[in-house]
């Protein structure tokens, strides 16, 4: 019986070595272990791997553009995620910087309560995809929760939001308390922040 290496058998399939030997430890692929922990795997699993592509190879009616297509949607919507999770690190970042710079010169208490009362309920962030997500959500869990948006707030000044020490962006404060940093929480687990701490 004729065998072949993994790596011919790698090149005869279109597949990396790597994928053949997860086969051969999957069990997708039989194999004989020689002395020193190489393999060798018969013509006839090569054959019938080979046999199995043939059958699943798509034919011209089944248009392979549909399939590039799909596979363009997935990239896009990957990449969209990216950029949101980048503008949001990137203005979690002007924060901190802003943040670093004041903290020599200045106390990093929260802000006081000096001038107009602020509401009682702030979305920290300076206009991030994911900050305008949490002041939605939140306006939405308020208005389940039968409250006025009234008290709903937002601080998109970097230096402003520095005041309330190093956070991540977006960020929740109720009643000049910090309950959410760098994360939109679910709608139920929001919800129930709010009730408990506004009641």
């Amino acid at each position: 019986m004729d065998h072949l290496t993994v790596t011919k058998v790698a090149e005869i399939l279109h597949l990396s070595t790597a994928t053949v030997k997860r086969y051969i430890y999957d069990g997708r692929i039989a194999s004989v272990k020689l002395p020193g922990g190489q393999h060798r795997i018969p013509r006839s699993e090569v054959d019938r791997l080979l046999a199995a592509q043939t059958a699943d190879a798509p034919t011209e009616s089944q248009q392979p553009c549909e399939d590039l297509a799909s596979r363009v949607d997935v990239l896009e919507r990957w990449i969209s995620e990216q950029e949101a999770e980048i503008e949001r690190l990137n203005s979690s970042l002007q924060v901190l910087a802003s943040y670093v710079g004041r903290a020599d010169a200045a106390d990093t208490a929260l802000p006081s309560s000096q001038g107009p009362m602020p509401p009682r309920i702030l979305v920290l962030g300076p206009g991030c995809r994911r900050c305008q997500n949490l002041y939605d959500l939140t306006a939405k869990a308020l208005r389940t929760l039968g409250l006025s948006t009234d008290s709903l707030g937002k601080v998109t000044d970097v230096a402003a939001i520095a005041e309330y020490g190093p956070v991540l962006t977006p960020a929740l404060v109720i009643d000049g308390e910090l309950v959410v940093s760098g994360r939109i929480p679910s709608e139920d687990s929001l919800r129930d922040t709010l009730s408990r701490r506004l009641n």
